[in-house]
């Protein structure tokens, strides 16, 4: 990740303002961790849009691979042409712009992001699920990722016309499991019981309808925006 000209104040057109978690860098064995999840072919054209330090661009595999970067005078939100991959951890204080965008040109959009950067907001669901969906959401601890935040993290992997199920991987199982033993314990209700039914010993997987229900949970936790 690396810095966009909007930084600071979440508003793309605001003086810049540099915030701690505006500049985070992926250290490599993360980058190259996240990449081994996708299946990348030679003939696919990979874009980073905010190379930085080169974490997740230098580890692309053999294929066509672009970069933009801001502070290189490339900038993302003017990139035009189309791409098979994004995979990058994009910066937080323009999420939504870049989010939008990479949905617009790429087929495949793969972010290491904070988890409730993009099921807390039904805004950015409706995006996602406008364009197509969700194919897997992996968790990645913050402090793996040496990222400042508390936050869980996860490599989330968004496809166009994709209507599938979304597969979420044990450490989020886990995490549901616990949030509903609490609700029911403080509330005297079980909530939405199919969020966390269990398919084998490695995922879950999830209905877009249930993909939504997600946002419960971080609202829950206190941690929507």
């Amino acid at each position: 990740m690396s810095l966009h000209e909007g930084f600071g104040s979440g508003n793309k057109d605001s003086t810049p303002d540099l915030k701690p978690n505006d500049l985070v860098m992926t250290p490599v064995n993360i980058a190259k961790e996240m990449i081994g999840f996708y299946e990348i072919e030679p003939h696919h054209h990979v874009l980073d849009p905010c190379k930085g330090d080169g974490a997740f661009y230098d580890n692309y595999p053999e294929c066509t691979k672009s970069w933009c970067e801001i502070t290189e005078g490339v900038d993302f939100l003017k990139w035009t042409k189309t791409v098979d991959w994004i995979i990058t951890n994009p910066p937080y204080s323009v999420f939504e712009d870049f989010l939008r965008h990479a949905l617009k040109i790429a087929d495949n959009v793969c972010f290491l992001v904070p988890l409730a950067k993009v099921v807390s907001s039904l805004r950015r669901i409706d995006m996602i699920l406008d364009n197509g969906g969700i194919v897997s959401i992996r968790t990645i601890g913050a402090s793996r990722c040496g990222f400042p935040f508390g936050f869980p993290a996860a490599a989330i992997h968004m496809k166009r016309n994709y209507k599938g199920r979304t597969k979420i991987m044990e450490d989020l199982k886990h995490a549901i499991r616990v949030w509903r033993m609490n609700y029911v314990i403080e509330k005297g209700i079980d909530p939405q019981p199919n969020i966390a039914s269990v398919v084998g010993k490695i995922e879950i997987t999830l209905d877009p309808i249930e993909t939504r229900q997600l946002q419960e949970y971080l609202r829950y936790r206190g941690e929507e925006e």
